[in-house]
C-alpha cells in the first residue's frame, strides 16, 4: 500500500502547476504528477521529486532530474530511474 505522504498536496501555490494526474503502476503503487510546461512534481513512495522539462525533445513531454525521467504519452507514463523502467496508467485527473 502506498504511504499517505505520496498523496500529500497540493504543491505550494508559487509552483503553479496547470495539471495534476494520478497513475497506477501495477497493483499497489500509485503516483501523482503535477506539471506545467516547465517543470513537474512527482509524488511516489512517500517522496516528492522535482523534475524539469527536457527542452531537447520538444515533441515528447519528458521531465527529468539527475535520478529520474518521466515521459508522458497520453494516458500512460514511463518512469525511468538509474536501475529500472516502469509504465503506469492514468486513472484520475484532478
Amino acid at each position: 500500500m502506498a504511504p499517505t505522504a505520496a498523496w500529500a498536496g497540493p504543491s505550494p501555490w508559487w509552483e503553479h502547476y496547470d495539471r495534476s494526474d494520478r497513475y497506477r503502476c501495477g497493483e499497489e503503487e500509485k503516483v501523482l504528477i503535477e506539471r506545467n510546461d516547465s517543470q513537474a512534481s512527482l509524488f511516489m513512495r512517500g517522496y516528492r521529486m522535482n523534475l524539469f522539462r527536457d527542452q531537447q525533445s520538444p515533441l515528447l513531454k519528458r521531465y527529468s532530474n539527475s535520478q529520474f525521467s518521466v515521459t508522458i504519452r497520453g494516458d500512460e507514463i514511463e518512469i525511468e530511474d538509474l536501475i529500472s523502467r516502469r509504465r503506469c496508467q492514468r486513472f484520475e485527473q484532478a
